[in-house]
């Protein structure tokens, strides 16, 4: 579940972000603040799935898997979804 949502999380951060800071971000600020804000929305994953729904040890197998697991698919995903959304959508 940590996984894939995290999968999607990242889809909708990055459409998200492209479409609502589109007017107000440009040039090299859009290269600060859009990590910022995907990076901001991870944190949030992880203090959701460690105290929202309260994953444990006991759940992900290990201390600090809320932090790790899809951290790498969650940037991946991220990327591609800015990058495409600019793309597509004639952004750039």
């Amino acid at each position: 579940m940590v996984y894939w949502s995290r999968f999607f999380i990242a889809i909708a951060t990055g459409i998200g972000s492209v479409f609502a800071l589109r007017e107000a971000v440009t040039g090299e600020l859009a290269s600060v603040v859009y990590p910022t804000v995907a990076i901001l929305v991870y944190a949030l994953t992880v203090a959701f799935y460690r105290y929202g729904l309260r994953y444990g040890e006991a759940e992900l197998k290990t201390k600090n898997r809320a932090i790790t697991l899809g951290i790498g698919t969650f940037i991946c995903t991220w990327l591609a979804t800015v990058t495409l959304a600019y793309t597509l959508f004639g952004l750039h």
